[in-house]
């Protein structure tokens, strides 16, 4: 319930700026599309299904931070603590994903841990100073990797070959180079 008000209210910001005409709780959701999207709503929904598939009770605690998070960014809450509760989430969230990986190694497992990761980084990041947009390949590198992770885990029944194995790792190289050259690009003005 509490990531699907996040949807709603990303998504309908995500609409205004298309130039449609929706009604917003207030305009300065508009410029916090991004993290009430990645963070309120799919940061949410992710940290869940990982928490659902550990089993653990601590677990339960990242996707209640990012819920609270995205419904203090809906509220205008100050923005420290609505960063502070994104970060919390993440953490848990990557702290539960490196839990599976080691539980269950596999490339797979690992891929998912990695997002976890950037969405921990990019939500960091945006706790030290950096701008939204300068957080949005980090952002962006979490559900590209999360998705990248899902398809794996199906896969398991028709394995990737070596060849492929080998190519999926360079790209994932790749993204994660050109995510640490656009924080360097930002930081550098």
């Amino acid at each position: 319930m509490l990531g699907l008000a996040c949807l709603i209210s990303g998504a309908g910001a995500g609409l205004f700026r298309l130039g449609w005409p929706v009604p917003l709780l207030s305009a300065q959701l508009v410029a916090l599309h991004g993290p009430l999207m990645v963070s309120g709503f799919f940061g949410t929904v992710i940290a869940l299904e990982r928490a659902v598939a550990l089993g653990r009770r601590w677990a339960y605690l990242g996707p209640l931070s990012s819920s609270l998070g995205g419904l203090a960014l809906i509220a205008g809450v100050a923005p420290v603590a609505v960063q502070l509760l994104l970060a919390l989430g993440s953490l848990i969230l990557l702290a539960a994903s490196v839990h599976v990986f080691w539980r269950q190694r596999a490339m797979f497992t690992f891929t998912l841990a990695l997002a976890a990761a950037c969405w921990c980084a990019g939500n960091l990041l945006w706790l030290g100073g950096m701008s939204v947009s300068a957080v949005v390949p980090w952002w962006g590198g979490f559900l590209v990797l999360t998705i990248a992770g899902e398809r794996l885990e199906l896969s398991r029944f028709l394995p990737p070959s070596p060849a492929a194995q080998r190519l999926f790792a360079l790209i994932v190289v790749l993204l994660l180079v050109g995510m640490i050259w656009s924080a360097r690009v930002s930081r550098s003005g």
